[in-house]
C-alpha cells in the first residue's frame, strides 16, 4: 500500500531553536553543518539509484530520514522510512515524494543562509 501525501510539510527550525535556547552561533553553525551534509548524502543516494544499489540507496535514505524528523517534517518522515523500506525489496514506490521532500529542505536551508 502506498502511503499518500496531500502536501509536503515546510521545514521548521523551533526543533533548533529549542535546543539553542537564543544562541544564534549555534543555530548558525547546526545550519552550516546542515547545508554541507545534505546535499552529499543526496549526492550519495543518486549515485546509488543511478546504479541501481538500492540497499545502499536505503541507507542514504536512513540518514536523510533523520534530518526529516530534525525540521519536524512527521509525514515527510513518514515517506522517507516507506521509502527506505521499499527500496530494501528493490522498489522504488516513493523516490518521487522522496525527492520532493528533500529539494525543498535544501531550498529551504539556502533560504536560511541569505
Amino acid at each position: 500500500m502506498k502511503i499518500k501525501m496531500d502536501a509536503i510539510e515546510t521545514p521548521s527550525l523551533q526543533y533548533l531553536h529549542s535546543l539553542a535556547k537564543g544562541n544564534g552561533q549555534f543555530e548558525n553553525k547546526i545550519i552550516k553543518v546542515l547545508i554541507k551534509e545534505l546535499p552529499y548524502e543526496f549526492k550519495d543516494y543518486q549515485k546509488a539509484i543511478k546504479s541501481k544499489n538500492y540497499f545502499l540507496a536505503s541507507e542514504s535514505v536512513h540518514k536523510i530520514k533523520h534530518k526529516i524528523a530534525f525540521f519536524q517534517m512527521k509525514n515527510a518522515y513518514s515517506i522517507a522510512e516507506a521509502h527506505e523500506l521499499s527500496l530494501r525489496e528493490g522498489q522504488l514506490i516513493y523516490q518521487g515524494e522522496f525527492l520532493e521532500i528533500v529539494t525543498k529542505i535544501i531550498n529551504f536551508l539556502s533560504d536560511c543562509m541569505d
